[in-house]
């Protein structure tokens, strides 16, 4: 039997966000920003709720902002299946939000098989996407898979100010999130680095390609948008407000994407 669980991080600051947010509540991290009336945050973590397959999800913040985060949980979640929600501190860097939330899993018995991890200013997952994470979670021919879109502008090597080569942009992709993993494989790695204080992940599939362990690739989506500067909670909002009318004059036998 294939046990998944997932984590939400949400633990940094979000430093470029309140430099660029104008008329915005610069006392809190764009994650718990209101997106169509509800936090940045919560439009993911009912989406992994509704995805019904989900035992339990952590939820890295800040540790100032624990107390906000439970307040908004509890006024905005809907959880008829009871999921176990769990709101934790995350660390300075990523890959120790990442770490610490592995082990609070652990505190739950049986340890999961499979953990998905997930940025939690990530707000948009379709239902296409959710599908799938759906069925990459349970193939296990990979240690670990990560979501791709191709890079459609022309790519630079640039040194000094001066352009050096341009990039054959079929060779790369751009990666997202939500992340999968065989939860002792990624949680024996986070480990293994947590006092190797020179290196830095900007997404835990690094973690694997630096231990030369093969990562597999799913299709992303465009409109899996991160936010990270404040012009882009305008985009988002324009996702979700397609996506709830694509919903409504979908046909009644259809199964679209709920906001």
């Amino acid at each position: 039997m294939i046990t998944v669980d997932a984590i939400l991080l949400g633990g940094g600051l979000g430093t470029r966000f309140a430099e660029t947010s104008q008329n915005l509540n610069s006392d809190l991290p764009k994650q718990f920003q209101l997106l169509g009336g509800v936090p940045v945050f919560i439009h993911c973590l009912q989406s992994f709720i509704d995805m019904g397959i989900f035992r339990q999800i952590i939820l890295t913040t800040p540790k100032l902002h624990i107390r906000t985060a439970e307040d908004q949980i509890f006024k905005y979640i809907k959880n008829p299946q009871n999921i176990k929600i769990r709101v934790i501190a995350g660390g300075e860097r990523r890959q120790d939000s990442s770490r610490v939330a592995l082990e609070a899993l652990e505190e739950t018995q049986p340890s999961p098989t499979r953990v998905l991890i997930h940025d939690a200013c990530r707000p948009y997952i379709s239902e296409d996407l959710s599908n799938q994470i759906k069925s990459c979670l349970y193939d296990r021919a990979y240690g670990a898979w990560v979501p791709v879109i191709p890079v459609v502008d022309t790519l630079k090597k640039v040194k000094d100010q001066q352009v050096v080569e341009t990039v054959d942009r079929s060779l790369v992709h751009r990666v997202q999130t939500p992340q999968i993993f065989e939860f002792t494989l990624i949680r024996s790695l986070m480990e293994r680095i947590k006092d190797l204080t020179e290196l830095n992940f900007t997404d835990d599939a690094s973690l694997c390609e630096y231990y030369g362990i093969p990562v597999g690739v799913f299709k992303g989506d465009v409109r899996n948008i991160k936010l990270t500067y404040d012009f882009e909670l305008e985009t988002l909002q324009g996702v979700l407000s397609e996506a709830k009318r694509a919903k409504t004059c979908a046909p009644a036998s259809a199964t679209t994407f709920t906001v």
